[in-house]
């Protein structure tokens, strides 16, 4: 904004459905306008977007200006402790302050700051960088969500059902959100009611040891039988579970069912594998009834009743015989399944000898693709600039075993769409007239850019492939992948589909020499306990020295941040990058594989410390700052469950007589609080919903990072004006982490608007995500 006048004065307004609360605004005086130069990004500050109070929160500003001097890093917090709870006032004083200094040698700085125990859910947190030389400063303020410490209980019973003259032993375990044992040291109330709700018994003011306390009482000789209770309450902590009481008989055995691996709508037959165990390990022998079912029930206001189809058998398994197979032909599969696709089966395993009845049941529906054809470890994001895109298929039977098969691989190139889509939702067809129609048609056709189809066979299950992705026009916005299976044809009398799979990516062109990718995204779990190698790809010219930047976020928390200086290769490293891939041309003429002059490409590894902090999952966002462009890419990796407390447990012998001595064996950190529990395994096949094993912790921990990230800001200036800013940004909040920038990608995006000469808005269809590589622009 230029003025001569002496006096200017401002009249800033909001959007009132995006900021109903109100904002902040401020100006200043700068140079003039042919003074502004596009210049580098010189910080980023990133952190939790909701503080739990009372716990340490870690906020980190990364620097890259190399001739900044010392400085500091002033953090602080304001409530609203007014009565309008809807107005953006605060207390002049904060609730919490921190200053942290900065040396200039420094280029990352991680701090925690820990907010005091507050009365209020919002904040606003002030961030103030300022050095020493005065050649920039930050002044920033940001709202932020205040959770409340919270306890997470955990019931343990050591069984699922009981009987008559029982004793019922249970535990209570209260853990904080790092999984620590809670601040609480008292259950005040603790009881147990019976299926009509009556108090049966109950405890006062119950000591936790270590956040743990454990019970027991016994079943009188005539309990009322259905599902009782367990209830405590600590402060305004409250929980509760269940347990069944029944007239019960322990297994002897347990009857598994062993289906195929996929039931195929064109089948000739199907088999099922019934056995049947002692708990000991030994074959059962008898006899099995199966029963085949379907149900089919029509929709309708006043529906008749459901159609049942039952096909039963009888199997005998005898001495020479360890299961019983139970087959269903074509025509009874098509019987069950005439009018619905699924279907169950259910299984009575009768002992010889002594007529005991297990059961045990199975479901299941119809296939209609005869193999497995799935996009392997493939990115649907692609930035453009020196490197092939690299991807795979993955080509399975259905029990998941690799398949060599003959698949068709058409690559596609097209132009955005979202123009002809936005034609017709301002429009609609029904008010165009024929020319109108028919030049849409011709700007339809040309949306193809090009096409080509390849002849493949997979190779272990797998095929692996590159495109090259040199010269692509500007206006061309996606690359297509479609892989058929050629062998396996529809068919409309048996209702078979061709397996077929369509891999669509974004595809994002920048002006910079240099372009960066995540590569090895993979789709499995990574184990914890060990270093993880995440490789990043550059393309760029030889002996190129830039910084790598990289955060990896988990929870809402800034798990790791770093940077790794990087000096490009004077050898390409593209066939590290493509491996024994295939290449597979989306043209023709093949002008895309025409190489980018005095480009190599090159990759750096970041090494990662897995562990419990990250799981169940990890985001790492990777960038670099080249001139006045940022190029980013960023994966989010699924993580095993696991905790920080290593414990384990094994029996001295894996089989024993009865009466024979047995060793259990625990192993755990020094000083620590070890609760045991062994049952008979025949109890254990009756099923306990109580049972806490590693998968039940890997849950909470999963529910405990929900709660930091769940919560999302609407940022529609962005999303409108700014596309690739707004993807930006959803990386970080993705995660529960916000930032401050002045980076490109950020910065180049001018949400202040002149209201009296802004142009009129048209909404656009915003059809796909991309990967953002954003410059800056003068102001």
């Amino acid at each position: 904004v230029t003025s001569s006048a002496e006096d200017l004065s401002f009249n800033f307004k909001t959007d009132g459905v995006q900021e109903s609360m109100g904002f902040l605004a401020s100006w200043e005086e700068v140079g003039d306008s042919t003074d502004l130069i596009d210049t580098e990004g010189k910080y980023l500050i990133s952190f939790p977007r909701s503080f739990i109070e009372e716990s340490p929160e870690k906020i980190c500003i990364e620097l890259f200006d190399s001739e900044k001097s010392d400085g500091t890093i002033e953090t602080q917090v304001f409530i609203n402790d007014k009565e309008d709870k809807d107005s953006w006032i605060f207390g002049e004083s904060p609730v919490q302050k921190q200053t942290i200094e900065i040396k200039a040698e420094e280029k990352l700085k991680c701090f925690d700051f820990i907010l005091p125990k507050t009365k209020e859910s919002k904040g606003l947190l002030n961030i103030k960088v300022n050095f020493k030389d005065s050649t920039y400063s930050v002044n920033s303020f940001k709202e932020i969500t205040i959770l409340k410490k919270e306890n997470y209980p955990l019931i343990q019973t050591d069984k699922g059902q009981y009987k008559a003259k029982d004793d019922v032993k249970f535990r209570v375990l209260l853990v904080d959100h790092n999984l620590k044992p809670s601040e609480i040291k008292t259950i005040e109330e603790l009881w147990v009611e019976d299926p009509r709700n009556r108090r049966i018994v109950q405890w006062k003011d119950q000591g936790l040891d270590k956040g743990l306390m454990q019970q027991e009482f016994k079943l009188s000789e005539e309990p009322e039988l259905g599902t009782w209770t367990i209830n405590f309450k600590a402060g305004p902590l409250k929980e509760k579970t269940t347990f069944t009481v029944s007239e019960y008989v322990l297994p002897k055995f347990e009857v598994t069912i062993e289906p195929p691996a996929a039931v195929l709508r064109d089948t000739l037959e199907a088999e099922w594998k019934v056995c049947a165990k002692y708990t000991h390990g030994g074959s059962v022998k008898g006899q099995v009834k199966a029963n085949f079912t379907s149900t089919y029930q029509r929709r309708t206001w006043r529906p008749p009743p459901p159609i049942v189809k039952n096909i039963e058998m009888l199997k005998i398994v005898s001495a020479d015989d360890d299961c019983a197979t139970v087959t269903l032909n074509s025509e009874q599969i098509k019987e069950l399944t005439e009018k619905v696709d699924n279907f169950d089966l259910k299984i009575e395993f009768e002992e010889e000898g002594t007529g005991t009845t297990e059961k045990s049941k199975w479901s299941g529906s119809l296939v209609d693709e005869a193999i497995k054809l799935d996009i392997g470890s493939s990115s649907q994001q692609f930035i453009l600039g020196g490197f092939p895109y690299v991807a795979e298929f993955s080509v399975n039977n259905h029990d998941d075993s690799p398949r060599e098969d003959d698949i068709e691989v058409c690559v596609r190139l097209f132009k955005d769409a979202n123009e002809i889509r936005n034609l017709f939702n301002r429009r609609g067809i029904w008010s165009m007239d024929e020319d109108e129609i028919a030049e849409i048609g011709k700007k339809m056709v040309e949306i193809k850019y090009s096409s080509k189809c390849h002849q493949l066979r997979s190779e272990n299950g797998k095929i692996k492939f590159y495109v090259p992705m040199n010269n692509i026009p500007k206006d061309v916005t996606k690359l297509s992948i479609k892989a058929t299976a050629i062998n396996h044809p529809a068919n409309e009398t048996t209702k078979m589909k061709q397996p077929m799979r369509k891999l669509d990516v974004s595809l994002t062109h920048t002006t910079a020499d240099l372009t960066l990718s995540v590569k090895e995204k993979q789709r499995s779990k990574i184990s914890c306990g060990e270093d993880f190698k995440a490789k990043v790809y550059f393309s760029s010219k030889p002996s190129k020295e830039f910084d790598l930047h990289y955060h990896a976020l988990s929870k809402g928390m800034i798990f790791k941040s770093g940077s790794i200086k990087v000096s490009t290769e004077q050898t390409n490293a593209l066939e590290s990058l493509v491996g024994q891939a295939k290449e597979l041309s989306a043209s023709e003429s093949n002008n895309e594989k025409e190489s980018i002059e005095g480009k190599v490409v090159s990759d750096q590894e970041i090494i990662l410390p897995i562990d419990y902090k990250v799981s169940p999952s990890l985001k790492l966002v990777v960038f670099i700052n080249d001139g006045n462009q940022t190029l980013t890419d960023s994966h989010t990796y699924d993580v095993e469950a696991c905790q920080n407390h290593k414990v384990k447990a094994e029996w001295s012998e894996e089989k024993v007589y009865p009466g024979s001595p047995v060793t259990l064996s625990v192993a755990a950190e020094p000083d620590s609080l070890c609760a045991i529990s062994a049952t008979d395994k025949s109890v254990d096949l009756l099923g306990n919903k109580n049972k806490v094993t590693s998968e039940t912790i890997g849950k909470l921990q999963a529910e405990i990072g929900d709660r930091k990230t769940s919560r999302s800001e609407n940022y529609w200036e962005y999303q409108r004006k700014c596309p690739q800013t707004y993807d930006a940004i959803k990386v970080y909040e993705s995660t529960g982490i916000q930032i401050l920038t002045d980076l490109s990608f950020i910065n180049s995006c001018e949400t202040i608007t002149d209201a009296k000469n802004e142009p009129e808005y048209e909404p656009e269809i915003m059809h796909s995500a991309v990967a953002f590589s954003a410059g800056g622009g003068q102001i």
